[in-house]
C-alpha cells in the first residue's frame, strides 16, 4: 500500500513538470500503471477492491499526464 501511495505522489510531482515529459514516456507510463491496476483487480477478483485503490489513483494520474502531453503536442 505504501508503494502505491509513493508512486501516486511521484506521479503528482512529475506532472508538475509536464513540459519535460515526452508523449512516448507519458504513454508508456500510462500503459504500465493501467496494466498494474488491471493485474491487481484480476488477482483480487473484485473481492478486495480497496486493495487496488492506490493503483487506480496512480493509473488515473498517469492518464491525465498522458492527455496533457497529447494536448501540449509533446
Amino acid at each position: 500500500m505504501q508503494n502505491g501511495a509513493f508512486a501516486f505522489v511521484a506521479l503528482l510531482l512529475g506532472s508538475c513538470q509536464s513540459n519535460t515529459t515526452s508523449l512516448d514516456n507519458a504513454r508508456s507510463q500510462y500503459a504500465e500503471t493501467l496494466a498494474d491496476y488491471q493485474a491487481c483487480m484480476n488477482a483480487t477478483s473484485g473481492e478486495a477492491v480497496n486493495n487496488c485503490e492506490p493503483k487506480r489513483l496512480v493509473a488515473e494520474a498517469a492518464e491525465r499526464a498522458y492527455k496533457d502531453a497529447m494536448s501540449n503536442g509533446q
